[in-house]
């Protein structure tokens, strides 16, 4: 479905939802019972079925009339492949919530918050809680048993964010979390929210489990699930409002106006900024210095610059009020639902980590480094050696004297990539007056000087444009953007009917590229031995790629267009992650040309074939790892 339309299902839903919020929210839930209902009916009909085939076996009526009773028997085979394709897509499952288990005597002070919220909204109190290390708060609600008995309440706190707020912020979020217990999730009303969620896992089901019924049973979804997850999320944006309304009538709508307005800040800081210098170290050293959990208080407390981030406080504001593919409003929508003209940043003295988790931030801080370096490790070790190579070369090619274009070229690229602070322009620059054949540097020259605002990198683009269709694609790109942020629409006019033409070309070159190995004659790539190097950076980084083949596809009606076909090996055990591979490789690509990238497995028909085309095998790995997993 289109975006369009499923934001069109989603505002039809909206304008419900305002009229009649209560209504809306058990038009949700009664959809989700009655999709729910109708499965189980089914699931019981089968079950009907299967005894009512096989009753003459048992009442004796089988020697009676045996002919009529063996083809009543031969009921029990669908009946049986019906009840057991219903048994696998009405099979849920519904995770424990993550994150380190909190005692009430690590903690006496955050339990003691807790269980005054709970009297306050009277609501069951909180049986667990339990610390991420996401910057967010919320309470969930499982089955002691199954899908029976009394819901458990558990708090999933996020450590980031008992470090962005004061004690003050924090105890409005958490009042902001008993909203929802309080107003929405007590009693039946619990029961609603899990059956919701229930229905969603259906849903998906009917389109991912393989069973017998799966054509019949994912059609259904094609038509249930968009408008059941357009009102669903409407329905998410209601609760937001809902206890956000309720939260202000305990701690007030100024303090929790400027806790959601901390959140924001804060988590931009972070994402923007800390995160980013975090996994910069990956450059420079092995391991790192920088432990991000155990320093991030004193990241915020130093490194946050409040007056920076409460100028563009107005920017967060001014998104759209009501995003269909987000679960919550906007920050402008949930601050105007709280009688507020705007959002106000307040700043507190000390954290709400060091308030209420006490004696257990050290162990706390120490657990979530420790997993974040167990996820991270892999890549982390990868991205060093990368950059270590990259930087030895970078310094190899600068001590030569007398560098051809090719060598220059990679010099420039490499330090665009790979120079941190030195400024590649400059170094491209260097490249053009060797460079009368090569529109990738004057590409890259030019997209260099328009991000920066600079005019001048206009003509570099024009000459790029000009000389070379596969290269014109990106160039006419980034004119039609440049010529409208700048306001100059008969530009932007010309270069869009320039850019529709190549792209029309592009479209013929992309059928010979989608053709099975088999179908075209493959070529061999001419690609330079720094391009190849390059894609070998890539490929280093996924030990699932045993071997890697590049060819050139000649179209007969773009002839001048540079088109490669890479194709990866990978083990028939890892086919099935394919698609994600081709899409971290192919974005990863920054050769000039258009790039299509097949998996094959490996010592396969697909692989002997690349095989005859000279010079195209340009990758090997002489050991792999034991273990196989998709890349991050």
């Amino acid at each position: 479905m289109l975006r369009s339309d499923f934001e069109t299902r989603f505002e039809i839903a909206r304008q419900r939802a305002l009229k009649h919020p209560r209504w809306f929210r058990i038009r949700v839930t009664w959809r989700a019972f009655c999709g729910v209902a109708a499965l189980f009916l089914l699931a019981a009909a089968a079950v009907l079925m299967v005894g009512w085939a096989l009753a003459p076996a048992f009442d004796g009526d089988l020697r009676a009339d045996l002919f009529a009773s063996l083809l009543r028997m031969l009921a029990v085979l669908p009946a049986l492949w019906c009840f057991l394709s219903l048994v696998r897509v009405l099979k849920a499952r519904f995770p424990a919530p993550e994150g380190m288990r909190l005692e009430r005597c690590e903690a006496p002070r955050l339990f003691a918050l807790l269980d005054r919220m709970a009297r306050r909204f009277g609501t069951p109190s909180i049986h667990e809680v339990r610390v991420t290390g996401e910057l967010n708060a919320a309470i969930t609600q499982r089955p002691t048993l199954g899908y029976f008995f009394r819901l458990r309440n558990t708090l999933v706190l996020g450590l980031p964010l008992a470090f962005a707020l004061s004690p003050r912020q924090f105890t409005a979020v958490i009042a902001h979390e008993f909203g929802h217990l309080g107003r929405q999730r007590v009693a039946l009303g619990g029961w609603g929210c899990h059956l919701r969620a229930y229905w969603h896992q259906v849903l998906e089901n009917m389109e991912t489990v393989p069973s017998g019924m799966r054509p019949l049973l994912a059609w259904l979804s094609a038509h249930e699930s968009p408008v059941y997850c357009a009102e669903s999320l409407v329905l998410s944006h209601l609760d937001e409002l809902e206890a956000d309304a309720a939260a202000a009538e305990v701690v007030g709508s100024r303090r929790l106006g400027e806790a959601l307005a901390e959140v924001a800040m804060k988590q931009r800081f972070l994402a923007d900024d800390y995160w980013r210098k975090v996994y910069a170290q990956a450059d420079r050293v092995k391991r790192p210095s920088i432990l991000p959990y155990r320093n991030m208080a004193s990241a915020l407390r130093v490194g946050f610059d409040r007056a920076a981030l409460v100028d563009e406080l107005d920017d967060m504001c001014d998104e759209d009020d009501e995003d269909a593919l987000s679960t919550h409003p906007s920050l402008q929508a949930r601050i105007r639902a709280l009688g507020l003209q705007a959002a106000e940043a307040g700043q507190g003295s000390d954290n709400a980590a060091r308030r209420f988790f006490a004696t257990a931030l050290p162990r706390l801080t120490a657990a979530l480094d420790r997993q974040w370096w167990d996820a991270e490790r892999r890549s982390w070790r990868r991205r060093h050696w990368e950059v270590s190579r990259a930087m030895e070369r970078i310094a190899r090619l600068e001590t030569e004297e007398d560098l051809d274009v090719s060598e220059r070229l990679e010099l420039a690229m490499l330090v665009e990539r790979y120079g941190g602070e030195r400024d590649a322009v400059s170094v491209y620059a260097g490249v053009l007056p060797h460079a009368q054949a090569r529109p990738d540097a004057l590409l890259a020259m030019g997209r260099l000087l328009v991000s920066r605002g600079d005019p001048a990198g206009v003509a570099y683009l024009r000459q790029a444009l000009d000389e070379d269709d596969a290269v014109g694609l990106q160039a006419a790109a980034l004119l039609v953007e440049h010529c409208e942020r700048v306001g100059n629409e008969r530009g932007a006019r010309r270069y869009r009917k320039r850019l529709a033409r190549i792209l029309r070309q592009a479209a013929l070159v992309q059928d010979a590229l989608d053709l099975p190995l088999n179908a075209l004659r493959n070529l061999p790539p001419g690609l330079e031995m720094f391009e190849l190097r390059a894609l070998v950076r890539e490929l280093r980084l996924h030990d699932e790629v045993s071997a890697a083949y590049v060819a050139r596809r000649h179209c007969e009606l773009a002839p001048s267009w540079r088109a490669y076909l890479m194709v990866l090996c990978v083990p028939p055990a890892y086919l099935p992650h394919a698609e994600l591979l081709v899409q971290q490789i192919e974005t990863s690509i920054s050769l000039c040309g258009l790039w299509r990238v097949m998996i094959v497995a490996e010592n396969g028909e697909d692989e002997r074939a690349m095989q005859r085309v000279p010079g195209a095998k340009f990758y090997s790995r002489k050991r792999r790892p034991v273990e196989l997993r998709p890349s991050a």
